[in-house]
């Protein structure tokens, strides 16, 4: 008697995406971009002229861009320190999908697209860690590395 084994469905990036999208004006300063980053308690925002997304802004490129260089934040465009294009994945695309594209352009953000290729998402490095996680049921010392990943 021969037993069927069912492969287990693999989770889609929708089901792990944050679905706090935080965008401001492409003319917006970096200073301005950082405040709505605290106030909203994100890591990255869209930059948008108009309807369009142009670019993505994260803590990264205000750590390297404006503080390494002591740069004025006030004074310097987030437009000049984004990361353009904007990467993209479908909502509908397996977790691995969206590590294997992080891990090939070296991204900690990636934008999910709906289906009509509209921003309705972020997946992060801290999605990924959490997804581990639970998938993995990690415990005891491997949790504490873990969850030390998107502290």
């Amino acid at each position: 008697m021969s037993k069927r084994v069912r492969a287990k469905k693999s989770a889609t990036v929708e089901e792990i995406m944050s679905r706090k999208v935080v965008s401001v004006d492409a003319d917006a300063s970096a200073q301005k971009a950082a405040e709505i980053m605290a106030k909203k308690n994100v890591s990255s925002v869209m930059l948008k002229d108009g309807d369009r997304i142009v670019g993505i802004l994260t803590e990264r490129d205000l750590a390297r861009n404006v503080c390494a260089k002591d740069g004025l934040a006030s004074k310097t465009p987030a437009v000049s320190i984004m990361s353009t294009p904007v990467q993209a994945v479908s909502k509908n695309a397996p977790v691995g999908r969206a590590a294997s594209m992080m891990a090939e352009h070296r991204l900690r953000h990636l934008a999910v697209e709906g289906d009509y290729q509209e921003i309705i998402g972020v997946v992060t490095t801290t999605d990924l860690a959490r997804y581990l996680r639970k998938k993995l049921g990690v415990t005891g010392a491997d949790l504490e590395i873990v969850e030390a990943l998107y502290a």
